[in-house]
């Protein structure tokens, strides 16, 4: 419960917690208009490569290789089940290698931008953030919980697999492959009650702290925007216009991907 929503729970290390949660937020936004209006492969590449290089300036490597691992996972499973229907609906075959690469490389700009945003980011401000944007309660507080949630599920996997390492199994992906109705009693079945029991927790510890009583709460500290933070944002508005140069360019039709 203190995990999810203690000021205290972020990673102190590195410049990336000091940047103003709006900052993130915005940053966000700029990350999922590029995403959706760039459309060929070049400018994908150029918005990835920036959004990984952010990334990595978290200095989480372990939990950005989990990420990676969960999102090539996600990746083979789709394009396992669009052969499978190509099969039976040749039409879909259609989308050549554009069709696929496009939308995962959209997919893994977001994840770059999404992950650093919810562990570094001190739930606080960032409620305090969304807040500030008058939206209404029933969106703010959500997307403050999705986003929080990440660090709480990746700390929720370690003591999962802890646990079944003292018990003598190792998880593999070749084992997850070979066994995977074992690994859904190993893995997945544990994951679940423990979802449901930090949804529980999160309960109360929301009704514990009075939120919804937002005109009444005064928050521990303000938020203070900085010069980096001003920086960050034009580092990431230079970066979409470069790829929406590449794709004037190259050529490639807006939203082109989501077909």
């Amino acid at each position: 419960m203190r995990a999810l929503f203690d000021s205290n729970a972020a990673d102190p290390a590195g410049w990336l917690p000091k940047v103003d949660a709006r900052a993130k937020l915005a940053l966000s936004v700029v990350a999922a208009i590029g995403s959706l209006v760039v459309s060929n492969i070049q400018g994908q590449l150029l918005l990835c490569g920036f959004s990984m290089c952010y990334a990595l300036s978290l200095r989480r490597p372990k939990a950005l290789l989990w990420a990676y691992a969960f999102f090539t996972l996600m990746c083979g499973m789709a394009m396992g089940c669009m052969w499978i229907m190509g099969q039976f609906m040749p039409s879909l075959n259609k989308a050549g290698f554009t069709g696929l690469v496009v939308p995962f490389l959209r997919m893994l700009t977001m994840l770059h931008v999404v992950l650093p945003m919810a562990l570094s980011t001190r739930v606080q401000d960032l409620l305090n953030a969304l807040r500030g944007m008058r939206l209404p309660f029933c969106i703010y507080l959500p997307a403050a919980v999705v986003v929080r949630f990440i660090p709480t599920f990746l700390a929720d996997v370690q003591q999962v697999t802890e646990s079944l390492r003292l018990r003598g199994y190792r998880l593999s992906p070749w084992g997850i492959t070979r066994h995977p109705v074992q690994s859904m009693r190993l893995l997945f079945t544990p994951l679940l009650f423990r979802s449901l029991r930090t949804s529980e927790d999160l309960g109360i510890a929301a009704e514990l702290k009075g939120l919804g009583y937002g005109k009444t709460m005064t928050p521990y500290k303000t938020c203070h925007w900085a010069l980096r933070d001003t920086l960050l944002l034009i580092a990431a508005c230079a970066a979409l216009a470069a790829a929406l140069a590449l794709q004037m360019h190259l050529g490639g039709t807006s939203l082109g991907g989501m077909r």
